[in-house]
């Protein structure tokens, strides 16, 4: 494991970038293709509920496919779900195991599980081949961290944290376009 991959593991699905990247880029290409040819876009009200629906919708799915993830780090295990981030001090990290997804195992035998990694039918039946790199690498971190004294002893804590400039960001990637047009 090299240096950079000791700081910090990032686990995501594979098939996350490609919706990150494709669903709202294809909503981009055609929001600006009805941008441009003017069909939708007609008032200042047009072209603010136009970026609203589409940029809050890219965002969702951003929310869903990018910003969902599970993250190790020196100081702990961070697994964001959507707009909830549970941080668990590797302290009280029990395991990480395969059981109907990617499941984090605290020492109170709480089990904390992730969106990105759930559970499905078919990953029941196949044993969730595209979950086993991801597991290896955060119980590999789990392994290089649990015991390395560096953590201070803090406490788990769940709380919601909205990313506001990534929604702002979405949204203004249709509003400039859409108020130039008019």
């Amino acid at each position: 494991m090299s240096e950079r991959e000791k700081k910090r593991v990032v686990a995501r699905k594979p098939v996350a970038l490609v919706l990150t990247v494709l669903v709202p880029g294809a909503l981009a290409l055609m929001g600006m293709y009805a941008i441009l040819e003017a069909a939708i876009i007609r008032s200042l009200a047009d072209a603010l509920v136009f970026s609203l629906i589409l940029g809050e919708s890219s965002f969702v799915i951003w929310l869903l496919a990018w910003h969902s993830k599970i993250r190790a780090t020196p100081r702990g295990l961070f697994v964001d779900n959507f707009l909830v981030v549970h941080e668990i001090p590797w302290h009280h990290v029990k395991d990480i195991v395969l059981e109907n997804g990617i499941l984090v195992v605290l020492d109170d035998d709480t089990v904390i599980g992730s969106l990105q990694f759930g559970g499905s039918v078919l990953g029941g039946i196949t044993g969730y081949p595209t979950f086993r790199r991801p597991l290896r690498r955060l119980q590999q971190a789990l392994a290089n961290y649990k015991d390395n004294g560096e953590h201070e002893a803090r406490e788990k804590k769940t709380c919601v944290r909205f990313p506001w400039i990534a929604a702002l960001a979405w949204f203004l990637l249709y509003a400039i376009p859409s108020l130039l047009q008019l």
